[in-house]
């Protein structure tokens, strides 16, 4: 399944996890961590354990990640207690520096479930690579609050200073062949437009994917990563026109509009279908963004803004 967008739940508020299931996201991460005060951690543990205990085959299309504390004592305690659950699908691990974390959470957690790494200070940006590398990582991700903090840095509104930091974790994640990694959380949930046009930009940079922390979120973020109908349409027909060409002896072939086009063209065309294929969009399926279905309006908007989810 293509995770375009997981939306983050407070763990001590299991009132929102089914709200969450139902939002549209592809995925959603039951929080441990910032969301939740000190306090409470335990009994939010007990609530995620609980859920990820039940088994619902409705909501079974849908993603459930837990993002735990990489504090010692806490961090053992969490990913023992949601080890081998049949509902987890992996653990969103923060503020990762070094594969030695990722090794630990390896012989906690077993084979069963993967890992997102949460890339959130001027060392784990320096280790991306070998964190990406790991066996057990599926995806990278970027917390860019701690990031800027750790950098002390002053972005403009639309953050193009960490631009570089941002291609450095496409790089290390296509270079080690996992997933394309997950976008930073936007904490103004009243823009919309500055969601979607933020969106956009890391989509062009590389990025598969985002955090959200609000329903309304959701099919904004989904509709950004998902490729329009005549992209499609024009990546199908890249891959024929080139398919004939190399029938007739040719590795290159002229298209309707002049632009010479060769394997190097086509290989993004392939990517456009590649994602359209596992998003159901060329076996008759639907691609899950209609906005009517997935503005927030079915589940209910209180699921709120958490203090800090990126």
């Amino acid at each position: 399944m293509t995770l375009r967008s997981y939306l983050y739940a407070p763990g001590n508020r299991p009132e929102l996890f089914d709200k969450a299931l139902r939002s549209g996201a592809d995925g959603v991460i039951l929080d441990l961590e910032d969301s939740v005060l000190a306090a409470e951690k335990a009994v939010a543990l007990r609530h995620v354990v609980d859920f990820l205990s039940e088994h619902d085959p409705e909501m079974a299309e849908v993603e459930v990640w837990v993002r735990v504390n990489n504090q010692p004592g806490l961090l053992e305690e969490e990913l023992t207690a949601v080890a081998g659950l049949e509902r987890l699908s992996g653990i969103t691990f923060p503020k990762v520096e070094n594969r030695d974390a990722i090794d630990l959470k390896s012989q906690l957690l077993g084979d069963a479930a993967g890992v997102t790494a949460l890339i959130e200070s001027a060392a784990g940006v320096m280790a991306a690579a070998e964190i990406a590398s790991h066996p057990k990582v599926h995806r990278l991700g970027l917390g860019e609050a701690d990031l800027i903090a750790d950098l002390r840095m002053s972005p403009s509104p639309g953050r193009h200073e960490l631009t570089p930091i941002r291609v450095s974790l496409v790089v290390a994640s296509t270079a080690a062949r996992i997933e394309q990694p997950i976008g930073p959380a936007f904490v103004d949930i009243d823009d919309e437009q500055g969601l979607a046009r933020s969106t956009e930009e890391l989509r062009r940079l590389g990025f598969g994917g985002r955090s959200a922390i609000h329903p309304r979120q959701v099919e904004v973020i989904n509709r950004a990563f998902t490729p329009g109908q005549h992209d499609v349409e024009q990546a199908a027909d890249l891959v024929r026109s080139l398919e004939e060409a190399t029938r007739q002896g040719t590795a290159v072939f002229v298209d309707a509009q002049g632009r010479m086009i060769d394997e190097a063209v086509v290989r993004s065309a392939r990517q456009i279908l590649e994602v359209a294929t596992r998003l159901g969009m060329l076996d008759g399926g639907d691609p899950d963004t209609d906005p009517a279905e997935h503005d927030g309006s079915t589940a209910e908007t209180n699921l709120g803004q958490m203090d800090k989810s990126d």
